[in-house]
């Protein structure tokens, strides 16, 4: 399981959908795709979708309990997509969804109707935007 790139609430007191819900909804966006379901109490994962493509690698999409965290090892432009996809799944614009990468270099804020190009064009990167300054209730 690699992790590349993820889409997470940014407070606690927020959550996306649950593990049974992130796989049915897998399941519709890549029919045909091979889903797992994990023990929470022992692993770090509790569901994972395979996506095979025949053009390219395969990639995971990746629930993790808490409901607050998907993260997907896919290419970046493939990433963008399963980001604007997570967000289609939560059409509430008070759920504040953040799209950012493994080292926390950056950012995108995940509005209700994104697109892959917006997620791409609308990057923040932390070394010009220190996102603990800026959005402080966030993080204290």
């Amino acid at each position: 399981m690699g992790v590349d790139h993820m889409v997470i609430t940014v407070t606690s007191q927020q959550q996306m959908i649950d593990a049974d819900a992130f796989l049915r909804e897998a399941q519709h966006r890549w029919p045909g795709c091979r889903t797992r379901r994990y023990d929470p109490t022992t692993d770090i994962i509790d569901a994972e979708a395979n996506i095979p493509r025949p053009d390219s690698p395969s990639f995971n999409v990746t629930h993790f309990p808490g409901n607050g965290m998907i993260s997907t090892n896919a290419q970046p432009w493939v990433a963008a997509e399963i980001a604007a996809w997570i967000r289609s799944l939560h059409p509430d614009p008070s759920l504040v969804l953040w799209y950012t990468d493994e080292g926390f270099t950056g950012h995108t804020v995940l509005t209700p109707g994104i697109t892959p190009t917006q997620i791409d064009h609308q990057w923040v990167d932390h070394r010009d935007h220190d996102p603990e300054q800026e959005y402080p209730h966030y993080f204290h």
